[in-house]
């Protein structure tokens, strides 16, 4: 009996959205303290921005580059280390603007610890920043040497940001703060504390320009947009169904949310297996679960999808693995397995991005006539192109080259990423990478003639 593939309309909604091939380049990963840290190419890059200026030293440069990553990660080793007693395991990315320290704690926290976590990081900097402010008050280097550099720039770092840091405005720690203080459910305060975000950045936002600091300005307009984004959001969440708001705080990772709205909620408003969902990543993770799984083996189109996203925000990944390769893959909602692809890459698991792709491809195509065309061939070829970069990071050459050549056969077109993507480079001395690096060339020259057709000025 062929697979019931008809989509159910919970996944209905503009809210749910995943990129094609995200991006990140990680350069550096090592420990301190324990705590995994990831330094982000965007980091370097913005970092540079930040301190080149007409007129810069090339001393002043380096030491700036050297002082900036350091400074900000004494910030996030403040969060880390106050969040770690709450049993979670942060980890620490040093990324485009700054830094960040994502935990997972076992069990909801109190509004207090949460705002100590916040806060953590600021304290952290304006502790080292006041003592080298009160040591070049007093006894510091001489003007104009390396080491009154070294003293200036590392004020600035962690004294200065700290500051900035604990203007409340989201997602600044000072704004994460003022969250945790207001009144309401967690979405509320959210809601509220953007609002709040928004008043505030926009009077700094003007002090800035007045002051004539450009970049303090730009920084502030955009915090203000992405507050803006953020209320919209709610207003068009708050207009959906109780299960419809359920599906996307599920699929944006907010468990805490997700779970007072259940609670709030008219329990004959929600479908059964959005609330299973729903307990299964929070308070009741073996009989949510258990609830899902029956559901799949009985055939509900909703299930499969739903509880892959529970094994990924759980990071099972064998489990997630065999629900990608098994019987009921041909049920799952593509973006979901996009979603999950991408959440075990970026968590370093190549091996399950790659078995999760693989294996959804692979069911799509072995199942019953047509099951495969339900999927666009752009979303099928982007997640085996996902999946060749993860099987490239993991060290399987022969995987990875299949991979690509599935992507190819899709219609994958983008050569340069294929000729330019550090990942594939020890796959490019192989004869059938370049076989298939052809068949993507066609593609791509193929689109281009397109493109010249359809454009009447050529």
């Amino acid at each position: 009996m062929a697979e019931d593939v008809r989509r159910h309309p919970l996944w209905d909604t503009r809210a749910m959205s995943t990129p094609l091939v995200q991006g990140g380049r990680a350069i550096a990963k090592f420990r301190v303290f324990g705590f995994p840290v990831t330094i982000d190419i965007s980091f370097v890059v913005v970092a540079a921005l930040l301190g080149y200026y007409p007129g810069v030293t090339a001393r002043g440069f380096v030491v700036w580059l050297v002082m900036v990553p350091l400074a900000v990660l004494s910030h996030e080793l403040g969060h880390a280390f106050v969040a770690r007693p709450t049993g979670a395991e942060p980890a620490i990315t040093l990324a485009g603007l700054g830094g960040v320290t994502t935990y997972v704690p076992p069990r909801r926290l109190s509004r207090g610890r949460s705002v100590a976590i916040s806060l953590a990081g600021p304290a952290v900097g304006i502790v080292i920043g006041g003592g080298l402010l009160a040591y070049a008050a007093t006894a510091g280097p001489t003007a104009g040497s390396l080491g009154a550099t070294i003293v200036g720039t590392a004020i600035f770092t962690t004294l200065g940001w700290s500051v900035l840091n604990l203007l409340p405005i989201l997602p600044l720690d000072g704004g994460q703060a003022l969250r945790e203080l207001l009144p309401g459910s967690p979405r509320v305060r959210q809601t509220r504390a953007a609002m709040v975000s928004i008043v505030v950045g926009a009077a700094f936002a003007l002090l800035a320009i007045r002051l004539s600091y450009v970049f303090g300005g730009l920084l502030l307009l955009f915090l203000i947009y992405s507050n803006v984004q953020t209320v919209r959001a709610a207003r068009e969440l708050g207009s959906q169904d109780v299960s419809q708001q359920l599906m996307v705080l599920i699929w944006n990772g907010r468990v805490d949310d997700a779970r007072d709205l259940l609670e709030d909620s008219d329990p004959s408003q929600v479908h059964p297996l959005v609330g299973a969902a729903v307990h299964a990543m929070s308070d009741d993770p073996v009989g949510g679960r258990s609830a899902l799984e029956s559901a799949v083996r009985a055939g509900d189109s909703l299930a499969p999808g739903l509880l892959l996203l529970v094994l990924g925000a759980r990071a099972d990944w064998p489990a997630a693995i065999a629900l990608a390769q098994g019987p009921h893959a041909a049920r799952l909602e593509p973006a979901v397995v996009q979603t999950v692809q991408s959440t075990a890459f970026q968590a370093g698991e190549y091996g399950a991005a790659g078995g999760i792709g693989d294996g959804y491809l692979h069911q799509l195509t072995s199942g019953a006539p047509g099951t495969a065309d339900r999927v666009p061939r752009d979303v099928r070829s982007a997640i085996a192109f996902r999946s060749t970069l993860s099987w490239a990071r993991s060290g399987r050459p022969d995987q990875a080259v299949a991979s690509l050549r599935r992507a190819a056969d899709l219609g994958f077109d983008d050569l340069t990423i294929v000729d330019s993507e550090p990942d594939l480079a020890p796959l490019r001395p192989r004869t059938d990478y370049d076989e298939v690096r052809q068949i993507v060339r066609r593609s791509a020259l193929a689109r281009l003639d397109r493109e010249e057709s359809a454009d009447p000025e050529t």
